[in-house]
């Protein structure tokens, strides 16, 4: 405890001292005040500069951009025109292969129904001839149509 009022006694001697420091005024006069002026108009001399040149530059480098992307641009559109013209072509293959094998199937279809529809006429001749013989056959086939 001793240590304590000790330590509170030596800070109330010292704070008069302190508060005496933190008191003291700093001059400023006019020479000041104009520096300070100065300052401030060279500091916007200055920003106005380098604004100047970033917009030069930044205006070169958007016209640089514009060009290249011109170029790549005209690139991708004769790019894109030979893919339509690929898959115009690959439409008009399909197409082909698909008429082919249809007309294929019915020439198919056709060539080997020859042979069956001739025997069928035959066959229904022969029965004809037959039914002349035949009363009860005549019937069946006037009755299916046949005669």
């Amino acid at each position: 405890m001793k240590t304590v009022k000790q330590f509170l006694l030596i800070l109330l001697i010292l704070l008069p001292s302190l508060l005496q420091a933190m008191d003291k005024e700093i001059p400023f006069t006019l020479d000041d005040r104009d520096r300070i002026i100065r300052t401030e108009q060279k500091v916007e001399s200055l920003r106005t500069e380098l604004n100047t040149k970033i917009d030069t530059k930044v205006d070169a480098l958007d016209k640089k951009i514009d060009t290249k992307f011109d170029g790549l641009r005209a690139e991708m559109n004769a790019r894109f025109d030979q893919l339509f013209n690929f898959l115009w072509a690959i439409i008009g293959i399909f197409t082909t292969m698909m008429i082919s094998v249809f007309g294929f199937a019915f020439w198919d279809r056709k060539l080997s129904l020859a042979p069956v529809k001739k025997d069928q006429t035959r066959i229904i001749e022969s029965l004809r001839q037959l039914s002349e013989t035949q009363p009860k056959l005549r019937e069946i086939l006037k009755n299916a149509g046949l005669l």
